[in-house]
């Protein structure tokens, strides 16, 4: 199993590993790599299916992903562990069953819940370029350059529908409500203020069940903070784990 991630920074220091969100790939995290790598090893995993990871094809996709996860954080010495919506799901998860392999969670724009409304199955079924076009609409804050909206459209359009589409079934059944309360780790949460994919309640649950977890509400940001955003992002993560023994 080969599991491609991208990386930037000293190896030598700490290092972040984040996790995309459905659809997603490396890029998602591209304003971590060079903005983080300064003080930090950044490192930005590709699940299969993804990017430069080939599809292995599994039945079972939630663990398929987890294993890539865990391949890769199994590489550094208790990494800390981020993900974006889909990829903050497998973060919850793994901190939940692998705790002792990693120092903290980053968890963004995500719940412990994530439903998927059956509208984006249906432009995955029926209309990609309508898909494409929604989450042009609804990924970002009404504030964010067109530039910025069309460079991730462009990279939406290089993930193949079915892989899409396997990725929101798998929101569609993430529910860990319940469970989520048994997170020890250390664990930031990050929202943008007009997140309507993840509403900000959903960050706010996290905050409310995980014991001494923080929370900051990004203002000027939606669904995809950490590009929208990205020098406050940065700034939160890096004074987090900088505070994290």
């Amino acid at each position: 199993m080969s599991v491609n991630y991208e990386e930037a920074g000293d190896p030598a220091t700490r290092t972040i590993i984040f996790v995309h969100g459905a659809g997603g790939s490396s890029a998602t995290w591209f304003m971590q790599l060079r903005g983080l790598s300064s003080d930090y090893h950044v490192v930005a995993v590709e699940l299969n299916g993804h990017g430069k990871t080939p599809d292995r094809k599994e039945e079972d996709v939630l663990h398929s992903y987890l294993r890539d996860v865990h391949e890769v954080v199994t590489k550094f010495n208790k990494p800390f562990l981020g993900g974006h919506s889909m990829g903050g799901a497998l973060a919850q998860l793994y901190a939940l069953n692998h705790s002792e392999n990693i120092s903290g969670i980053i968890l963004v724009g995500t719940g412990a819940k994530l439903r998927v409304t059956p509208i984006v199955f249906n432009l995955l079924d029926n209309d990609f370029e309508g898909y494409v076009e929604a989450v042009g609409n609804f990924m970002f804050h009404e504030d964010t350059s067109d530039e910025m909206i069309e460079a991730s459209k462009h990279e939406v359009r290089k993930c193949p529908v079915q892989i899409i589409r396997r990725d929101f079934e798998l929101c569609d059944k993430f529910d860990i409500m319940e469970e989520v309360k048994g997170i020890k780790k250390p664990t930031l949460i990050l929202v943008g203020e007009g997140d309507v994919m993840t509403p900000v309640k959903y960050s706010q649950y996290l905050k409310d069940k995980i014991e001494g977890s923080i929370m900051q509400v990004i203002e000027g940001a939606g669904h995809s903070v950490m590009l929208e955003q990205f020098g406050v992002f940065n700034e939160l993560v890096a004074n987090w784990v900088k505070r994290i023994n």
